[in-house]
């Protein structure tokens, strides 16, 4: 006999601006974990059920903060990831980015770091910043 339960959760698509409402039904482990989803229903489009698998299991968002800035016209340099990575590393990656200090002159999408984490994905300049 399984330890299993089936749930039924409800949110919205985040991947274009319909925000279809999804209800999805889940299959969570013992632990408490999904371990299966089973259906999506509510979505406009197939990018709704790829939100929903990827959401239960391995949620992505792209990372936002800012970084110190030597020598530039502003103290704060705005980064981001160039994409989404997992979110169980924000936290980590939030550790290393915090020490983290450019020098000016910086430019939009510059490199800021790669391979953040290991992930593949580099952390990149979101404005320019001049030199003082």
């Amino acid at each position: 006999m399984s330890d299993n339960v089936i749930e039924t959760l409800q949110f919205n698509c985040t991947t274009c601006p319909s925000e279809c409402l999804l209800t999805v039904e889940v299959e969570r482990g013992a632990d408490g974990a999904v371990a299966e989803v089973r259906s999506v229903t509510g979505n406009n489009c197939p990018r709704g059920d790829k939100f929903a698998h990827q959401e239960l299991t391995c949620p992505m968002r792209v990372l936002t903060t800012t970084v110190t800035v030597s020598g530039g016209d502003e103290a704060l340099l705005p980064v981001r990831t160039a994409e989404a990575i997992p979110l169980e590393l924000h936290a980590q990656a939030m550790a290393l980015i915090r020490g983290l200090v450019v020098n000016a002159p910086i430019r939009m999408g510059d490199i800021v770091l790669e391979n953040l984490l290991n992930t593949g994905i580099n952390l990149i300049a979101s404005m320019d910043i001049s030199p003082a």
